[in-house]
């Protein structure tokens, strides 16, 4: 159980400062340099990932002590899931993302070429680099791992997911001014949307995955790695298959915020 202390409303907005204070200096920092050093522009960059982390360890250990913090990294890494968490995590991104592009096709585009086809152990390889340095490991921890349960303390894990995925993107907001980031790339409504409603995935399934956030890993990382494989990723040329996967994500998270929940397979507030 995640202690009151460490979930409370000075708990919680102690970590969104810490993860955004965290991530956004080190981030100006990398972009600062960047001209001049660029791999070193580029370790920064990936270490300013890892605010959300280090803001829900911080946050676990002052507010909760040291008791509550091993506590709270064994919930996190709680395997003891179900192994269809684990297999949804994985494939929805790549139907959602195989269905825009087949509506991107149907609307009169060509079919886009998928690089990787031709290089499989690079694009398997891929995936281990995505959950390594590429989001995953820097932000579950925080988001799902601290943030989601904790705000569910206060509120159904509907609004906590909406306030998540608010939070999410307004973290994201220093990358649209960067050259050369994904999101330099991207109409940022588009991106809030995306997020928010990802959110709601996220935290439909965090529901359901025993207070464990390694299904979200794994969400977070095929969500990632499969963008960049399927041609995901917005262009000079197109946004439009972006767009249309946003419109599905959209329709998946309407129907999970409006669908009964029923009975639970893990109510992970019992761990908390």
């Amino acid at each position: 159980m995640m202690p009151t202390s460490a979930s409370s409303i000075p708990a919680i907005l102690a970590f969104i400062v810490l993860a955004f204070v965290f991530s956004w200096s080190i981030g100006l920092a990398g972009a600062t340099i960047r001209p001049h050093l660029p791999l070193l522009a580029a370790a920064l960059m990936m270490l300013a990932g890892f605010g959300p982390r280090l803001a829900g360890v911080i946050t676990v250990a002052v507010f909760g002590g040291r008791a509550a913090l091993r506590k709270w990294i064994g919930r996190c890494m709680n395997w003891r899931v179900r192994r269809r968490w684990f297999l949804l995590a994985f494939f929805v991104p790549p139907a959602l993302m195989v269905c825009a592009q087949a509506v991107h096709v149907a609307m009169g585009a060509e079919l886009p070429s998928f690089p990787a086809s031709h290089q499989i152990p690079l694009a398997i390889a891929n995936f281990g680099l995505v959950l390594l340095v590429g989001g995953p490991l820097g932000e579950e921890f925080g988001w799902r791992g601290y943030l989601t349960p904790a705000l569910t303390r206060l509120m159904n894990w509907r609004m906590a997911s909406l306030v998540v995925g608010i939070v999410w993107g307004l973290w994201h907001l220093p990358l649209f001014l960067l050259p050369g980031t994904v999101q330099s790339q991207m109409a940022i409504p588009v991106f809030l949307m995306n997020v928010l409603a990802g959110a709601v995935l996220f935290g439909w399934l965090f529901e359901r995955s025993q207070g464990s956030i390694l299904p979200a890993l794994v969400l977070h990382t095929s969500l990632n790695a499969w963008a960049g494989l399927l041609a995901m990723v917005p262009t000079v040329e197109t946004n439009r298959p972006y767009v249309l996967v946003t419109g599905l994500l959209v329709l998946v998270a309407s129907a999970l915020m409006l669908a009964p929940d029923g009975k639970k397979v893990g109510d992970a507030r019992r761990l908390r």
